[in-house]
């Protein structure tokens, strides 16, 4: 039971992190198509527990690293990348710290506690609680009750940074134990011109190559944002032509399995019309394979475009769209 380990050490048991690592590089070497070109592994913290008790069983999370954010902020409208996880939990569930520090609260940030480890570079953050806690405070892990889950959120924003960076928590060997058996699954390839769409079986002039993509949450999401979709974690994409000829290699679409980029980038990564999962509405993902291809460049003729997307843990589909380039007009 978790109330007979209340103190998990920052780096944690190792059986989580081996048996994440060893699932990990058997997806890899299994598949063709997920080739990492970011160093997924590269984690400064390793092997640690759950903000929310048990400490040792996963829980369901309802929101993704780099899922899309939209909407009204105190400084207006913004798009943003999910900078941490959303964790399950009802409302007023006890909150915990997930490293020894020093609580650090900001005033205009009244619902979010802040944890800075001791070596002073890697911080936790706990947002959407009511804190417990006060600035300046040093904490323990898996002991301190940080806050409590606030009302309506019904959830706790978990994220990680190391100096300033915002790293995956679902990454191999990080928070644990997670385990993710579900694949990602692709919709739709669309080719568009200032948003509209073209038709992919007589694609002409310049485009921008849109391809909608999701994944499922590993464990059922409770309550009204339960069926609702998360991102994959990478989204990769090539041409093809007869007879499996390679016309463009593959190239990497969007890379979240380690970090997010900055929200600078977030229009060369989800296209126009996507949006965010509500209440009341499911989440719309729609990713720019290429912004401005010129189908001038490939010659007349039929292709297909192959998309890979995978998760945080490898489970990779690859879904293969047919699509015709035309702009000779027949004769």
């Amino acid at each position: 039971m978790a109330t007979t380990h209340p103190h998990l050490t920052a780096r944690g048991p190792w059986s989580w992190a081996l048996a994440a690592v060893v699932a990990a590089l058997a997806t890899v070497l299994s598949s063709a198509v997920f080739v990492p070109d970011a160093t997924a592994a590269d984690s400064t913290v390793t092997g640690y527990g759950w903000p929310v008790k048990p400490f040792h069983r996963q829980h369901p999370v309802r929101g993704f690293f780099g899922d899309p954010r939209i909407g009204m902020t105190p400084k207006g409208w913004e798009q943003s990348f999910h900078f941490g996880i959303d964790v399950s939990c009802p409302n007023g569930t006890p909150v915990y710290a997930t490293l020894d520090g020093v609580v650090r609260l900001e005033s205009f940030r009244p619902e979010t506690v802040a944890v800075v480890a001791y070596d002073g570079h890697t911080e936790f953050q706990y947002w959407h609680i009511v804190p417990a806690v006060r600035n300046g405070q040093r904490v323990t892990a898996y002991r301190t009750v940080v806050g409590h889950a606030a009302p309506p959120w019904e959830h706790v924003h978990f994220a990680e940074s190391r100096n300033g960076a915002y790293l995956n928590p679902l990454r191999a060997g990080a928070l644990g134990p997670f385990a993710d058996t579900t694949r990602p699954w692709i919709k739709h390839l669309s080719a568009d011109t200032d948003g509209r769409p073209v038709p992919v079986r007589a694609t002409h002039g310049v485009v921008d190559l849109v391809v909608e993509a999701y994944d499922t949450t590993p464990i059922p999401v409770p309550g009204r944002w339960g069926g609702k979709p998360v991102t994959p974690a990478l989204v990769r994409w090539r041409v093809t032509g007869a007879g499996g000829r390679v016309v463009l290699p593959w190239s990497t679409t969007i890379d979240h399995r380690l970090r997010i980029p900055s929200n600078d980038r977030y229009l060369t990564q989800y296209a126009r019309w996507t949006r965010q999962n509500k209440k009341n509405r499911i989440g719309r993902y729609r990713f720019v394979l290429r912004a401005g291809w010129d189908s001038r460049t490939v010659a007349d003729g039929r292709y297909v475009v192959e998309v890979a997307a995978s998760d945080v843990c490898g489970n990779t589909t690859v879904a293969r769209f047919p699509i015709r380039i035309a702009n000779r007009p027949a004769v």
